[in-house]
């Protein structure tokens, strides 16, 4: 699975991390913290700095993740972590199986794209060069809603998680 992601800030613009009150959200990467075995060498956005980056973890106190809906990058609620209320299912998460056959169809799913720089899980973080897939479906009151599609993961990214799932990342294998 992918509990988190990590955009670069240079990423987003300004309007956005203030639209959307991310300053709080901004860490600085320390480049020995990558998971440079992935690599032939560190990040070249990384390599020697130490750039800004925003995450987004589903353990935050408000979910959120970042996608590139309708042509712009926003920012939506990540899944149903907790109203028993709702209709939505209460995960992050859409396994790419259920979604081909159509287990999420009646809540009429958009796919998009979550600009993410690199992903975490269970404490492990790992590049991503484009990002990751996603659903946006919309909850009783017509609130927008992501969930980060998942696939069966490849041995080495079980190895390197101990997760037998894993992001559907865009045009990227790990």
């Amino acid at each position: 699975m992918c509990k988190g992601i990590s955009v670069l800030k240079a990423r987003l613009n300004q309007q956005l991390i203030e639209e959307y009150e991310l300053a709080d959200r901004l860490r600085v990467r320390q480049p020995r913290a990558v998971q440079t075995d992935l690599f032939d060498a560190a990040p070249p956005a990384l390599e020697g700095s130490t750039a800004e980056e925003i995450h987004f973890l589903y353990t935050d106190p408000r979910p959120q993740l970042p996608v590139l809906h309708e042509g712009r990058i926003v920012v939506y609620e990540w899944g149903n972590r907790g109203d028993k209320d709702s209709r939505l299912y209460r995960t992050g998460w859409c396994q790419r199986e259920s979604l081909e056959a159509g287990k999420w169809r009646w809540l009429e799913p958009e796919k998009v794209v979550i600009p993410a720089n690199f992903g975490l899980e269970k404490g492990v973080w790992f590049h991503i060069e484009q990002g990751i897939e996603g659903i946006v479906v919309r909850d009783e009151r017509q609130r927008p809603r992501v969930y980060m599609l998942t696939q069966q993961a490849s041995h080495y990214y079980q190895t390197m998680t101990k997760h037998d799932r894993a992001p559907v990342l865009i045009e990227q294998e790990i």
